[in-house]
């Protein structure tokens, strides 16, 4: 009776013990994801040579983020651009609430390839 009981106790911290895995599995491919968009951020305001708030929109929409940028950052090509993109994550059994998932990108004006 004692060995049942044991089982089914250890089945809950397994249980649990997956669903963490889970988690860790889904944060990371969620990053993956945030990763290749910011590359994708990146590439095209280095392609457009401009950071204006209906581009940086434009972005936003498209790719389904939120991206912040520095507004004392110069526009002149060769210069770095700083931005972060970031998004909200679900987690299962990490957290109860939502987790933001940042990335933080540079960008050279004018130069992609």
């Amino acid at each position: 009776m004692s060995s049942k009981l044991g089982v089914i106790l250890s089945m809950v911290f397994v249980v649990l013990f997956f669903l963490f895995g889970t988690d860790l599995l889904c944060l990371q491919q969620h990053y993956s994801e945030l990763d290749s968009k910011g590359v994708m951020v990146a590439y095209h305001i280095a392609k457009n040579s401009r950071i204006d708030n209906d581009f940086v929109s434009s972005l936003s929409n498209r790719y389904k983020v939120e991206i912040l940028l520095d507004p004392n950052q110069s526009v002149n090509y060769g210069d770095v651009v700083k931005f972060v993109v970031k998004d909200i994550f679900n987690p299962l059994i990490i957290s109860n609430s939502e987790m933001v998932v940042a990335v933080s990108r540079e960008a050279v004006i004018g130069y992609y390839g």
